[in-house]
């Protein structure tokens, strides 16, 4: 077998057995097709043509999508009208019909089969692949066992939206106000919901590595993580006095952790530290007084001290957090 591709020429393309055609995108598909079509129609192409004329009844036209389709149809249509009357005036100006009309012997018989041909192309078969498979069911209702009158949905967003929607006033309205606080913090409403569901909701279903026990509810959920945050509320207020002292001797690099953002964070991470919990949301500023935090802002030679549990805790925290609704 020859790697070398051949440029196709569709009046001498044999059209007995199977037929491989590849292309790229703007080479001439449409065009190519609905020549086939007309030689197929008047049983041109020589020793490469069919055996017999065939009528638009016994011409199937399979492509992908509806705008294809559309667009097919008319080029084809519009070939058999023109070839039509290249017949009748037996000249063209259309280099594709001037070879075609080479070959047609009895011009008069051939327009009065291109005639009869335009006139049955409102119910020729030119149709998407889904489309086709469609039609196959319902003419064999009975033996593929589905309905006479069904509607093919090619576009799932509306009824994914829909179901979405359900879910939100079924799950999220009667939720206490705490916890709907929290899950309005994630996804404003259901649209939001299903922008990051919705790649999950084709093909294969996520696995869930670690799912929730059975028993566990949004609730207890819930009042895990607040209790995770108070855990790290307190741990911050047992050690903030003496933060200050740790790292001045912690061998700090103060021109990248400097004294007064020093101040700033702290007192913002203790305000958060004395409110109530209300949001999983934590201080930004946590994070400045990680150990790993620390450690890149140390000068060489330095040994950054473990401050506190909090940068463990707070891992954890977060990745809590975040699994409780999502």
């Amino acid at each position: 077998m020859s790697d070398v591709a051949e440029t196709l020429d569709p009046l001498r393309l044999p059209l007995q057995g199977e037929r491989l055609i590849e292309a790229s995108a703007g080479t001439g598909k449409t065009f190519t097709i609905a020549a086939l079509y007309l030689r197929l129609l008047l049983g041109l192409g020589g020793s490469a043509a069919f055996p017999r004329p065939l009528t638009v009844e016994e011409l199937l036209v399979v492509t992908f999508t509806e705008a294809a389709t559309a667009e097919l149809r008319g080029r084809i249509r519009s070939n058999i009208h023109e070839l039509r009357i290249a017949c009748l005036r037996e000249t063209t100006d259309n280099p594709l019909y001037e070879r075609l009309l080479e070959e047609i012997d009895d011009k008069a018989q051939a327009a009065q089969w291109l005639l009869l041909a335009e006139r049955q192309m409102d119910e020729a078969a030119v149709f998407t692949i889904h489309g086709f498979c469609q039609r196959m069911l319902n003419l064999n209702a009975f033996e593929s066992g589905m309905l006479f009158e069904q509607q093919l949905i090619e576009d799932e967003s509306l009824l994914r939206y829909q179901a979405c929607a359900d879910f939100w006033r079924r799950h999220c309205y009667p939720l206490p106000r705490e916890i709907a606080q929290v899950v309005f913090e994630t996804w404003k409403g259901p649209q939001a919901l299903l922008r990051d569901i919705n790649r999950y909701l084709q093909g294969e279903a996520p696995v869930i590595k670690a799912p929730p026990p059975d028993d566990e509810t949004l609730a207890s959920r819930h009042a895990q993580i607040v209790a995770r945050i108070a855990t790290v509320k307190q741990q911050w207020r047992d050690a903030v006095g003496e933060l200050d002292a740790l790292i001045e001797s912690s061998g700090i690099d103060r021109r990248k952790f400097n004294r007064s953002n020093q101040a700033k964070w702290i007192d913002k991470i203790s305000a958060w530290a004395e409110e109530e919990t209300n949001s999983y949301q934590l201080p930004e500023s946590l994070e400045k007084f990680s150990q790993r935090f620390l450690e890149d802002r140390t000068k060489a030679g330095g040994k950054p001290r473990d401050i506190h549990c909090l940068r463990r805790s707070i891992n954890c925290l977060q990745n809590h957090c975040r699994s409780a609704i999502w």
